[in-house]
C-alpha cells in the first residue's frame, strides 16, 4: 500500500473487499513528516495525502465492512494515529494544498489536525452503531519519521541526540493497541 497514490489505496481496498473478511479494527498509522515540498502524482502536497487524504479514503471505503462487523459484534474501532504536534498548527483552509505557501514544519501538524477533526466528525455520524473512533498520540517514538530531516542537519543531529529520551516502537505502539482492543474503550464516543 502506497499512501502517496490514490490508485494504490483503491487497489488495496479492492483487494481487501475481494477477500470477504470482517473488519473489526482499522488503524490509520502511516506518515511522513517535515519533507520538502513535494506533490504526489494525484496533485496533492505529500504530507496532506500520505498522512490524511489516503487514510480518509481508506476509512470511508472500508466503513461498510466495519459497520457490518460492528452490527454483529457490537464493537468496531477506527483509530487515527495523530500527534500532539497538531497544536502547532497554522491552519489556512485556502492553503491546505500549499497553493500559497509551504512550511514543512507546519504541514505535518496540519495533517494530524485533519485526522483529529475527522475523528470527531466520524464519531458524530456513527452514534449508536457500535463503532468507536479514536485519535491517539503515541508519544515521541524512535521511528523513521525523522527521515524527512535528511537535508536539515541541525534537526537531524537534534533527533539523534534526543534518541535516548524517545519511546521505543513497542512502547509507542502500546497506546494504539490499547485503543484497539481494550473493552473499556468501546464507548462509541470519540476521544483523543
Amino acid at each position: 500500500l502506497d499512501l502517496s497514490s490514490f490508485q494504490s489505496t483503491k487497489d488495496f481496498i479492492s483487494a481487501f473487499k475481494g477477500r470477504n473478511l470482517s473488519l473489526n479494527i482499522l488503524i490509520n498509522n502511516a506518515g511522513i513528516a517535515w519533507v520538502p515540498l513535494t506533490k504526489t502524482a494525484d496533485g496533492y502536497e505529500s504530507q496532506l495525502q500520505v498522512n490524511h487524504l489516503s487514510h480518509f479514503l481508506l476509512t470511508l471505503e472500508l466503513l461498510p465492512n466495519i459497520l457490518e462487523t460492528a452490527n454483529t459484534t457490537g464493537d468496531g474501532r477506527i483509530i487515527f494515529v495523530a500527534s500532539s504536534n497538531h497544536t502547532w498548527v497554522n491552519w489556512d483552509p485556502a492553503n491546505m494544498n500549499a497553493e500559497r505557501s509551504y512550511s514543512r514544519k507546519l504541514f505535518y501538524p496540519n495533517s494530524k489536525l485533519y485526522n483529529i477533526m475527522t475523528t470527531y466528525a466520524l464519531q458524530r455520524r456513527l452514534r449508536n452503531v457500535g463503532v468507536t473512533v479514536s485519535a491517539v498520540h503515541p508519544g515521541v517514538v524512535d521511528t523513521e519519521l525523522v527521515r524527512g530531516f535528511s537535508d536539515l542537519s541541525v534537526l537531524k543531529f537534534g533527533a539523534w541526540l534526543s534518541r535516548p529520551a524517545l519511546r521505543s516502537t513497542k512502547d509507542g505502539a502500546a497506546t494504539t493497541i490499547n485503543c484497539a482492543v481494550n473493552p473499556e474503550l468501546n464507548t462509541q464516543e470519540a476521544f483523543y
